[in-house]
């Protein structure tokens, strides 16, 4: 699937199907003309650190590119979280995992948070607005957007992009009416490098969780800068 999506179209690669297209990483995010919805796929992890964050409380999330921007945010009470090559970044309160946000939730609620990471945010700081998808929320944002025009941008990473590939298909399918089974987009994700290097690394806990399709019933949405629950 990432052969198709990087050959088929251009430089950013398109998949195309009614309303919908899928692209990649950030020269996917600015193919995105007036008038179309921007969708942002990162669910290993950063997409569904999000969808968790907002699910269990937290009322914003400043979007950043860079670690001293978010240490930057502290002194707002902003709790500072993110990772460099999957890994926690030293001196900040979080990494990018939602069973460790989860857990830290449990201690004391958390209503300001900022993150960086190695790849979503950089694409979220050059887009103008967008929701964002996991497999965790993936009913609420194709029934939020199901009558637009849609750029589906899957992010990928230095692992590929199989696993936002499919939650990207996935999603196109449904704005189609149809469903990929749920099955088959956790296969996409536990089976994908990513996942994998994930595991061998300590971070299991989180693919796992991050399978549990539908697990939450919102759709974040950035826009400048700042990411809240949609509205819609």
């Amino acid at each position: 699937m990432s052969y198709l999506l990087k050959h088929s179209g251009g430089d950013c690669g398109v998949i195309r199907l009614g309303r919908c297209r899928v692209s990649a990483g950030l020269k996917g995010a600015k193919t995105t003309q007036s008038g179309e919805c921007c969708v942002i796929i990162d669910v290993l992890r950063a997409s569904s650190t999000i969808v968790t964050a907002l699910a269990h409380g937290v009322k914003e999330i400043r979007a950043v590119a860079g670690i001293e921007e978010a240490l930057s945010f502290r002194h707002q009470k902003y709790v500072v979280a993110g990772e460099r090559h999957c890994i926690p970044v030293p001196g900040f309160d979080l990494g990018n995992s939602p069973v460790e946000l989860i857990d830290a939730l449990r201690r004391r609620p958390i209503k300001k948070m900022v993150l960086t990471t190695s790849n979503l945010t950089r694409v979220l700081v050059r887009c103008r607005r967008a929701h964002i998808c996991s497999s965790l929320n993936l009913s609420a944002v194709s029934k939020l957007i199901k009558n637009e025009d849609v750029n589906i941008v899957a992010v990928g990473g230095p692992h590929g992009i199989v696993e936002d590939l499919g939650v990207a298909l996935a999603l196109m399918l449904r704005l189609q009416g149809l469903k990929l089974g749920k099955r088959l987009v956790q296969a996409l994700i536990t089976q994908s490098p990513a996942a994998r290097h994930l595991v061998s690394i300590g971070y299991g806990d989180d693919v796992k969780f991050i399978t549990a399709v539908d697990r939450y019933d919102l759709v974040p949405l950035y826009k400048r800068g700042i990411i809240t629950c949609s509205p819609g």
